[in-house]
């Protein structure tokens, strides 16, 4: 029986998916112009390398995340299901997020610890941002490859659908 740890409706996960969307591209944002844009030399070819394997890094983590869901109980009460795999669901786009926002973390230390302006923030932040926004939006596909994780045991889920009403 997988274990929720975050009791949340399909609307709390939207709108928290979307406030931290928001809130890193602003603050993104805000260091692009604390650190002078672009007003620099492009880093080096090994930098830029760096950057982009830690957004690669990152990713290939968050796509693993939905894996270590366990099946729900078939025997269980339907409606009980479809809130624990909200729940989840919930839990899977947490851990996506700090899965994500570290490598937009580390272009944020590359770009203050080096002398390349913003590069490092275009280089890998921007990446990492589209990578997180692909990532704990609660799409037709994240929802789906979570789905079929919960039910594969013959449980009813629900979870895509629950989602369709908000």
């Amino acid at each position: 029986m997988p274990r929720a740890d975050y009791d949340a409706t399909p609307r709390e996960v939207r709108t928290f998916a979307l406030l931290q969307v928001g809130l890193t591209t602003g603050f993104l944002v805000l260091l692009y112009f604390a650190l002078d844009g672009i007003d620099a030399d492009v880093p080096s070819w090994w930098v830029i390398v760096l950057l982009l394997l830690a957004v690669a890094a990152s990713g290939f983590l968050a796509e693993r995340v939905w894996l270590r869901s366990e099946p729900l109980d078939p025997d269980e009460d339907p409606e009980e299901n479809q809130a624990l795999a909200v729940g989840v669901f919930a839990s899977q786009t947490v851990r996506k997020l700090w899965i994500c926002n570290a490598s937009i973390a580390f272009s944020i230390l590359v770009a203050f610890i080096g002398n390349h302006a913003a590069w490092p923030l275009l280089i890998g932040g921007v990446p990492g941002l589209a990578l997180m926004a692909w990532e704990v939006w609660p799409s037709l596909r994240n929802l789906s490859m979570t789905e079929v994780i919960l039910d594969d045991d013959g449980a009813t889920s629900g979870l895509v659908e629950s989602f369709r009403d908000w």
